[in-house]
Formats: structure tokens, sequence, C-alpha cells
């Protein structure tokens, strides 16, 4: 793993959504080129509006974090609380393809961890796209188990989506 001088996590501000969609933005064109990009852009702005990322930053269930390198964003995810399951979910999480490999990631999910421990939750859930093999590989590495395949819609392209855990008690 290469090193950084200094990885910030913090939560995200309304002013920062235009640093959100550009992270989501790039690191869908890198990580999803099994989907055409007027799929990825359809979906972008069907779900990325500003109107859609106020109503996740008004969500009391949902946390938008931004990861920063040296004051730079270069990640960013979002956590969501499942209060009637008891389930935390990292329903989002990107890291800037040049950032990748720094620990930026495994330093946004020990927050996810340390948020699961704190409401008493002994796992911590995501899905992640099958065809998207480098992050799959990752997430495996990292002790997340799949036990759930899903169809996952963007734009006019469906894809098969896992869904996994790993165990944080």
């Amino acid at each position: 793993m290469k090193l950084l001088t200094e990885i910030n996590i913090r939560e995200w501000t309304k002013s920062d959504f235009p640093i959100v969609k550009n992270i989501l933005l790039t690191t869908w064109k890198d990580a999803y080129s099994f989907i055409p990009l007027n799929d990825i852009e359809k979906y972008f702005n069907d779900f990325y509006s500003d109107i859609r990322l106020i109503e996740m930053f008004n969500d009391p269930f949902s946390k938008g974090l931004l990861a920063e390198v040296d004051s730079v964003p270069v990640g960013w995810m979002k956590l969501f609380d499942n209060i009637i399951e008891k389930k935390l979910y990292v329903s989002s999480l990107y890291v800037l393809p040049g950032y990748q490999g720094y620990g930026i990631g495994k330093k946004l999910l020990n927050y996810a961890y340390s948020t699961a421990k704190e409401k008493h939750y002994n796992k911590v859930w995501l899905g992640v796209m099958k065809q998207n093999v480098k992050s799959l590989e990752w997430y495996i590495k990292l002790g997340f188990v799949f036990i759930k395949e899903e169809p996952f819609q963007m734009g006019a392209t469906t894809v098969s989506h896992l869904i996994g855990y790993k165990n944080i008690s």
C-alpha cells in the first residue's frame, strides 16, 4: 500500500455537492467500463441531481462522508442506518482512481465499522457490481462475504449486484 501524509474523514456539507458529483462520475467512468457511458450519465443525472442530494443530506438515517488528502477531497462514502433491520449499509464508497491504493477506502470502511459498533450492530453491509472485479476482490480480501445476488439497473443496462457483509464483532 502506498502512503499519504494525511487522510481526513469529515461529514459532507451542502457546499460539497459538486465535489461529490465529480467523485461519483469520475470513479463510475473508470470502474464501470462494462456499462455504456450514456447509461452511466443517465443514472447519474436521475439519482444525483441537487434535489436528490438534498434529500440524501436531509435523510436522518443517511450520512455522507468525504475523505480528504491534504485538504483535497478524493473519496466519498454514504452510510444508511436501517434501524428496523438493525443493519448499517455502506450504500456508496468511491475513491478517485488516482488515489486508490493509499488506504483511503480502508479508512472510510473503518469509520463505517466504528459507526456500526456504536449502534451495537455486529455486521456492516454493502453491495458491489459483480463485473466490478477490482472492487469485489478488494472487499473479499477485507473479509466481506457475499450471500445474495440481485439485478441492478443503471440506465438501460442491468448488471448483477452482490450483497454481502463483514462481521465486526
